[in-house]
């Protein structure tokens, strides 16, 4: 059974929420892990890989390519809602760097 993703009270979200975005990142220059801090009301992030795949890691360590959380595939958008770390707070940063080079991501937080 697929779960549904919930906020911090439980209830389902919708897919995406209905809200303005907090924040908008747009980078072309990730061919080093680069550290996104998220805004603190974040709870739900699209990621767009632009022509070449992007790995995604939670939290501040830097992402590469034995340590990934996420792959964002090339042209294509993700959703993902912004998971809890071990002691129950969100995650406030995520890393990126891109497959290949060349990679474009653009990260729209809600």
């Amino acid at each position: 059974m697929i779960e549904i993703p919930t906020d911090k009270f439980g209830r389902a979200i919708q897919i995406t929420p209905r809200a303005v975005a907090l924040a908008r990142t747009i980078d072309a220059s990730i061919s080093v892990s680069t550290e996104i801090t998220l805004n603190a009301d974040t709870t739900f992030l699209r990621v767009y890989a632009i022509a070449k795949d992007v790995y995604l890691k939670w939290g501040i360590e830097d992402v590469d390519t034995n340590t990934f959380d996420e792959v964002i595939p090339s042209a294509q958008v993700v959703d993902l809602v912004v998971p809890l770390q071990a002691d129950g707070t969100p995650y406030t940063a995520i890393n990126v760097i891109e497959r290949e080079s060349g990679a474009t991501v653009i990260i729209i937080e809600k």
